[in-house]
Order: C-alpha cells, then sequence, then structure tokens
C-alpha cells in the first residue's frame, strides 16, 4: 500500500482549485484532499495591488504551510502560477506552474512545475469610446474573464472577475473616473477559477505532482522518487569534440535519503548543429 493511501492532505487556495487536482491525487496514491479558503493574496496578486516578494515556490511552499497550521493537517498542497514573458523564449508568453507537497511528519518537499504556452493573457490601455471588439476576441471574452484597473502598476482600483459586457463598460467608467491618466487597463483574470486556460495547466501539474508522488525511492520507500539533476557532458558526433554543458541523462533522486541513480538517457552524442566546433 501507498505512503499516502487513504491519509488526508490540505489544498491552501482562495480560487478553487480543488476540482482541478483532487481526481489525480485521489486515483494515482489514494490521498484524500480537503480545501481551505485562505487569503493567499498576501502572498501578490496578478492584479498589481499587492507586491509578490517570493520566487512562486517559495510562495506555494509558504501557502502548503499556512493551510497545514490552519488545519493541523500534517500534509499541505498548494500551487503558485507566473504568467508573462517565457524565461527561454522571451517573445512569447507562457504560464509556469508550480505545485508542491509539504510533509511536516516526514520532514519532506516535493514539487513539480509545469510550463506551457497555452495560456490566454491580453492586455490593453483603454481610453473612452474605444472599440474593443478585437481585444475582446483575443482575451476570449467572457469565456475567460476579465480585470480593469486605473493606470499603475499598483493599482488603487481594480474590478475583478468581470463576465460580461454590461459588467465590463460599467467597470470602465468606473475607472476612468478614478484614473488621473484618462485611461484604464483591462486584462485577463489569471486566477485559477477566472481563466479556463490557466485551469487547464494547473490539472496538468497536478497530474505531474501525483505521478512523482506514485514513485517511491528504492532505498527508503520514501514517496517522490524522481528527477533532481542532469548528468552532463556528451561528445559530437561529427568532430569528437566533448562539450561540458550537454545534458546527457536524466539523475533520478530521493526527497528523505541521499540515494541518487542515472535515469532516462536523453542524448548519446551531441548533433553538429549544436556543436561550438562544427558550428562556430
Amino acid at each position: 500500500m501507498h505512503p499516502y493511501a487513504n491519509r488526508e492532505a490540505v489544498l491552501t487556495s482562495k480560487h478553487q482549485k480543488l476540482r482541478l487536482i483532487d481526481s489525480s491525487f485521489r486515483q494515482t496514491v489514494g490521498l484524500e484532499i480537503i480545501e481551505v479558503a485562505l487569503d493567499t493574496d498576501q502572498f501578490g496578486t496578478f492584479s498589481g495591488e499587492i507586491e509578490r516578494t517570493l520566487a512562486p515556490l517559495e510562495a506555494a511552499v509558504a501557502k502548503a504551510r499556512m493551510g497545514i497550521n490552519e488545519t493541523g493537517i500534517p500534509i499541505g498542497i498548494a500551487s503558485e502560477g507566473s504568467i508573462g514573458p517565457d524565461p527561454l523564449i522571451p517573445f512569447l508568453t507562457s504560464d509556469i506552474e508550480h505545485i508542491v507537497l509539504v510533509d511536516e511528519e516526514s520532514g519532506i518537499q516535493i514539487s513539480e512545475v509545469y510550463r506551457s504556452f497555452d495560456i490566454v493573457a491580453a492586455r490593453i490601455r483603454c481610453v473612452p469610446n474605444q472599440d474593443l471588439t478585437d481585444f475582446l476576441q483575443r482575451a476570449d471574452f467572457p469565456h475567460h474573464q476579465l480585470i480593469v484597473k486605473t493606470e499603475g502598476y499598483f493599482s488603487p482600483l481594480a474590478v475583478k472577475g468581470i463576465s460580461d459586457l454590461d459588467e465590463l463598460y460599467a467597470a470602465v467608467q468606473k475607472c476612468f473616473l478614478e484614473s488621473e491618466a484618462g485611461s484604464v487597463v483591462i486584462e485577463s483574470d489569471l486566477r485559477a477559477n477566472r481563466s479556463p486556460s490557466r485551469a487547464q495547466n494547473i490539472v496538468q501539474a497536478g497530474q505531474l505532482l501525483s505521478k512523482r508522488l506514485g514513485q517511491l525511492c528504492p532505498h527508503c520507500r520514501t514517496p517522490g522518487w524522481g528527477r533532481v539533476d542532469y548528468e552532463r557532458g556528451a561528445l559530437c558526433g561529427s568532430c569528437s569534440g566533448y562539450l561540458e554543458t550537454a545534458i546527457r541523462a536524466e539523475i533520478n533522486g530521493c526527497v528523505q535519503c541521499d540515494f541518487r541513480e542515472v535515469g532516462r538517457a536523453i542524448l548519446t552524442r551531441v548533433e553538429p548543429a549544436q556543436c561550438p566546433w562544427c558550428n562556430p
């Protein structure tokens, strides 16, 4: 039997994420999850009223521990998303979802990350009487909900969760009256219960974590066995030059003990196109 079978975990979420991850954890390891709605906005908001000061994984861990402290349940789960210019391909927008399980009894922390370009994240600066037709199509409105806010990153006024045109125009008018710049910002509401595309990415992140939880360490049987690093260094298939940074294989490891072993092979030879000597 899996160590987490018939155990209970608490999911800390203000935005109804339980429906997105519950089934995968129950089916994979038998973990039952309850959701507690706490003020996770204190770690920062997408709309900018509260600055994000923690890295995404740190914020997810802080949320998980908040739920543990609130309920007394020693196993906590939480997620945190980061949406914006992709760190590897900056001209594209990506959604990077971190999800973590914190087990205070065992003293372990197991996390996964899911990166996706399938995210609706539209934004426009709007002036009075501006035609919003093209923007609303790009924003997939009303399937994806919107936020209207006054100018500035730390917005003194933001109307969230807008799901129909009457709400939208009323919010735009309200924010215009408060905006010293004479314009307002309309953008996608990226909270999990307002953005179907982000919700689907959280589903994928939850499946990755539940799958990892299902893998036990071959040495100590702790859940969470999986990739912890990469084995690097490979020869060019053309000139046999040695590239120290080339990723040759995954290294799997345990979150509890120091046991490690080489996992899935990624490459045996570097392609000449990636070789600095063959393709300087």
